[in-house]
């Protein structure tokens, strides 16, 4: 008789606990990415104001009419800066806070976190739109 296989066995408390922490290193490595990304962006746009004023000057338009908004992108590029920035240190925090609490067996996801990212992405992308179009 072909012999049968055991029961596949439960994983164990100490795989599940590093289950759980390589989760958390992957979930602090994309806020990671995503300041990162919020920095870049930040540049990008407050470089994007004294691009629009060379443009402007190259092709002959006289410095009264250089496009508006250059001051506008400078702000706007340094708030992304600062929020990425701030975005980095966050996620440090946050996740030495979820190692400690995973390491003494009271884990909660926070729903506080999703929804402070999704409403500064959001106004973020508003405020990008309307810099857009008040400058054109």
């Amino acid at each position: 008789m072909p012999q049968s296989d055991p029961e596949p066995s439960r994983p164990t408390e100490s795989s599940a606990r590093t289950r759980d922490h390589l989760a958390n290193e992957r979930t602090f490595l994309a806020w990671i990415r995503t300041s990162l990304g919020l920095i870049g962006l930040g540049f990008v746009i407050a470089r994007m104001g004294l691009l629009l004023r060379q443009l402007a000057l190259v092709g002959g338009n006289p410095p009264a009419r250089v496009p508006q908004g250059s001051h506008e992108f400078m702000i706007t590029g340094i708030v992304f800066l600062v929020l990425g920035t701030l975005f980095c240190v966050w996620s440090g925090q946050l996740y030495f806070r979820t190692r400690q609490a995973i390491d003494a067996g009271r884990y909660e996801p926070g729903t506080a976190t999703v929804t402070a990212l999704a409403t500064v992405i959001a106004l973020g992308g508003i405020l990008l739109v309307g810099l857009v179009l008040w400058s054109t």
